[in-house]
């Protein structure tokens, strides 16, 4: 399985996935993590925290901005589907309160559409689920909870790599909202903690698609 975590900012892929994407690569999983914007201290702390999360294939986009950018990012984020092809891509959720983050998300669900377009490309590639997840907003109602139970440490650990960010919302608010939030998630889910995440619905068929016809 190839699982691609796409987000927004450097540290949003600890904060919102970070035990899933350490328990996914422990499974031997083809996990890749992609970041479409930065600056020069966040880009080295989100190396670091990827690395403490133990993801080999790490991208990062120079833009310092999410929404001014979104054409030029939209199109980069369909090449990087051609080029990774995973069947499962995992980013932000549509209504998060911050606009980089749902701009993140359009652009996720336009690349997911576009980059299976066999009139656009010559080796399409379409995948299969998109899963979004819980950054500081909540998801009200989860479709999946996962069990980071063995890997909330590795969590904690990778988001402590983003000390340019850990001053914000006051002491520890960074340490203790994602503390407090999967062991929430992780008494839905019956275990000690675990991470939330809907699912939204892929057409699995179209006119300029490969695939024009499935079963129900």
């Amino acid at each position: 399985m190839k699982y691609a975590f796409i987000f927004a900012h450097p540290d949003d892929e600890s904060l919102s996935s970070g035990g899933t994407i350490a328990k996914y690569v422990n499974y031997g999983y083809q996990v890749s993590t992609l970041c479409l914007s930065t600056d020069q201290e966040r880009k080295k702390e989100y190396l670091k925290a990827t690395e403490v999360l133990g993801v080999q294939d790490v991208e990062i986009y120079d833009f310092n901005d999410v929404e001014a950018n979104e054409i030029e990012i939209k199109e980069k984020v369909i090449q990087y589907i051609l080029k990774t092809r995973p069947d499962t891509i995992i980013t932000h959720i549509e209504n998060d309160y911050h606009i980089d983050h749902r701009v993140a998300y359009n652009i996720v669900r336009e690349g997911i559409e576009w980059s299976a377009h066999e009139t656009q490309y010559k080796n399409p590639h379409l995948v299969s689920k998109l899963y979004t997840s819980e950054t500081t907003v909540l998801i009200p109602n989860p479709h999946i909870l996962v069990d980071i139970s063995d890997f909330y440490e590795k969590k904690e650990e990778a988001i402590k790599c983003y000390k340019s960010q850990l001053y914000k919302g006051g002491e520890d608010f960074y340490i203790r909202f994602h503390k407090y939030r999967t062991q929430m998630r992780g008494t839905q889910a019956s275990t000690q903690y675990a991470e939330a995440y809907m699912q939204i619905p892929l057409k699995k068929n179209s006119p300029f698609y490969r695939q024009k016809q499935s079963e129900l």
